[in-house]
């Protein structure tokens, strides 16, 4: 297969998927969002890299694509109407007219009765008092756009809350506020293909840091699912219902209660801290994943 990865360029996890791609025949290249240039008139649309035809590809893995999101779906959508494979088909499907936003993900999980954290979205700091009833402090509050770790913060007081909000006003459309689960980590569930490929406990290094993060300065360790069934179950589900083909599911244990909550769930996530924590092969999974995917 002649493979493209939207979103990854010169970097650990592209040199992952180059050699075990190249391991079983696979041609992958990795491109920034910036290269897509759509040439269009009355009589054509045709989506390029700065030029180089993109229906070569018999495979288009839409890693990480930013505020560029639309025109890719825009482009991907075309593109697999000519019969390139999407993976990370739901943002290019007509039929599916949600795209990942904490909205649609909090209603699936609601709509599926999968347990998470007591939460709400708001648009700015005037709404925060309509909600602080159904909450006690400290509190999380989250840019509905945060990913890594980043524009997560641990607030202790309504002020505090009004002006983290103010603060990031420019920055993120909406916010959600959520409920503090005391924990002692989180696990980061990574499926590919809807079903859990392995997991790893994530915990915090620096005194006072509420995130877990390997990007944050967290460690890891190997997570045993055997040991947890349901939690591969609710990562498994949230995949599948968001229509996330390779994920990394982040779940908080209570450590009062023992109850698992669903954080978020990460398209395109970083694998290299995972696969030296686990020591499963995470790039060679989503090799045989994108195999079966242009098998289908």
């Amino acid at each position: 297969m002649n493979i493209l990865i939207v979103g990854l360029k010169n970097n650990d996890q592209l040199v992952r998927l180059k050699k075990e791609g190249e391991k079983r025949g696979h041609q992958i290249k990795g491109v920034l969002t910036s290269e897509l240039v759509i040439r269009t008139g009355r009589n054509n649309f045709d989506p390029t890299l700065r030029g180089e035809p993109m229906t070569q590809y018999d495979l288009i893995y839409l890693w990480t694509l930013g505020k560029r999101r639309w025109e890719w779906y825009t482009a991907c959508y075309w593109l697999s109407l000519k019969g390139v494979k999407i993976v990370y088909q739901k943002t290019v499907s007509p039929d599916y007219l949600y795209y990942l936003t904490p909205a649609i993900d909090y209603l699936r999980q609601y709509q599926n009765n999968l347990p998470f954290p007591k939460s709400a979205i708001v648009f700015n700091a005037r709404s925060v008092s309509s909600i602080l009833d159904d909450f006690e402090f400290p509190l999380i509050m989250k840019v509905s756009e945060g990913r890594q770790g980043k524009g997560v913060f641990k607030v202790e007081n309504e002020a505090e809350l009004k002006a983290k909000i103010n603060e990031l006003k420019d920055v993120s459309s909406s916010f959600v506020i959520r409920e503090f689960i005391p924990n002692d980590g989180d696990v980061r569930v990574f499926t590919v293909g809807y079903k859990a490929i392995g997991a790893m406990k994530r915990m915090a290094t620096r005194e006072g840091e509420f995130r877990s993060n390997i990007s944050q300065g967290g460690v890891g360790e190997n997570f045993d699912l055997k040991n947890r069934p349901e939690i591969r179950e609710i990562a498994e589900k949230l995949s599948e219902i968001t229509r996330t083909e390779i994920a990394g599911v982040d779940i908080i244990i209570n450590k009062d209660t023992g109850q698992p909550y669903i954080l978020e769930i990460n398209p395109g996530p970083q694998f290299t801290g995972f696969e030296k924590y686990t020591g499963v092969n995470a790039a060679l999974e989503i090799i045989k994943y994108f195999e079966k995917i242009n098998q289908e």
